[in-house]
């Protein structure tokens, strides 16, 4: 199936090249694929390059979006092309063709900047998905902030060093309402719209759990409106305290980000071997006069414990205070291991600690998957 796919992006992007490369042959073409996209281009490094970039870049997307609602059955063609196959406007230019295959032409010279090849490849399977799940012209009403998100996320996730770089030019910029980064779409795109990454970061370091940001993020992707539901989202769970204003929250949230002093974000490996470190319990313990070996598994039976409640407590602490250096590729797996805390140290049932459990476990072998991806491009 997948060979049958390939052979017939191939002949596509062949017709499509015809009317200003009769001399260009299928021997000249490389091409390769993943679950999602198909690369096709003149070079192999390129190409491989551009399915690697492709593949962690839709690691990104999954943190959002629902795996089945990227599962379309025809994979996105990514054509890289140099002068003079590349008749467009622009770095790079995406199509919907028949059957709503989405296409994505991307100028292929050496001036080509990884940010604009990253914001290609994240607006591309949005767009797929938009299409996929709700219509055939979904893909007019997309925000221009979700892709701003992804493709801005995406970056500092294959270089943790970028984020110093953003908070720095976010600091220069004058800080839009909150209306004007929700509202434009991607025709009309605008400098306002480039704040999609803080204004998920705001969310996430302002406590708003990872199922209320995937459910906003699809619900703009569905070309909803999101203010309410993000204003819903702010409220205090508490009904004596004073409601929420969303700009309010928006405006204090991004002066609490840009006035932080950012030490050097770690390195992924820096940051995979510390979480390894925080969440193991290899040591034993004395709980109760008896000296107890335990792991993760068993800390439920013993969360009563004082000495393990204390060691609990001690840990969420320091996970709190470091996240910010965390490397990003890990902040899921951060954030997982966060919650498993604050379970261990709450009243809930053990069924929310096992499934809690569950998504860290899960978490930390997506990072280090992640990991390893992004190894590869950087050392290829």
């Amino acid at each position: 199936m997948h060979r049958f796919v390939a052979a017939s992006c191939l002949f596509l992007v062949l017709g499509l090249l015809a009317p200003v490369a009769g001399r260009l042959s299928a021997s000249e073409l490389r091409t390769m694929g993943n679950r999602h996209f198909e690369i096709l281009g003149l070079d192999l490094r390129s190409v491989s390059q551009m399915n690697e970039l492709s593949i962690f870049t839709v690691e990104i997307a999954e943190r959002y979006l629902e795996g089945d609602g990227l599962a379309y059955p025809i994979p996105i063609l990514v054509s890289l092309r140099p002068e003079p196959f590349a008749e467009f406007t622009g770095d790079y230019q995406i199509r919907v063709n028949e059957r709503a295959a989405v296409q994505v032409d991307i100028r292929w010279e050496a001036s080509l900047e990884l940010r604009t090849a990253i914001l290609a490849l994240s607006e591309a399977p949005l767009t797929q998905y938009a299409i996929f799940n709700y219509g055939r012209e979904a893909d007019e009403n997309i925000p221009a902030w979700t892709v701003a998100a992804l493709a801005e996320e995406t970056l500092i996730g294959l270089r943790s060093s970028w984020f110093l770089d953003s908070v720095s030019n976010t600091r220069e910029k004058p800080l839009p309402e909150l209306a004007a980064v929700l509202e434009p779409r991607l025709a009309d795109r605008d400098s306002a719209a480039a704040f999609g990454y803080w204004l998920n970061l705001s969310l996430k370091s302002g406590g708003v759990d990872r199922a209320t940001i995937r459910r906003l993020f699809q619900m703009a992707l569905a070309g909803m409106e999101v203010d309410q539901a993000l204003t819903a989202a702010l409220q205090p769970t508490a009904a004596e305290l004073e409601p929420i204003d969303s700009e309010v929250w928006w405006q204090e949230r991004m002066v609490a980000l840009l006035r932080r002093e950012y030490e050097v974000v770690e390195s992924m490996e820096e940051t995979r071997v510390w979480l390894a470190a925080i969440s193991s319990f290899d040591a034993p313990i004395e709980i109760e006069g008896e000296v107890v070996e335990l792991n993760l598994r068993s800390l439920w039976k013993h969360r009563d414990t004082d000495a393990l409640r204390e060691l609990v407590e001690a840990r969420y602490e320091i996970l709190r205070l470091r996240m910010l250096r965390a490397n990003p590729a890990y902040f899921n797996a951060a954030q997982s291991l966060g919650s498993l805390f604050e379970i261990l140290l709450g009243d809930g049932p053990s069924h929310r600690f096992i499934h809690a459990l569950a998504i860290f476990l899960s978490d930390m072998e997506d990072a280090k998957a992640m990991q390893q991806a992004i190894e590869t491009i950087l050392d290829s």
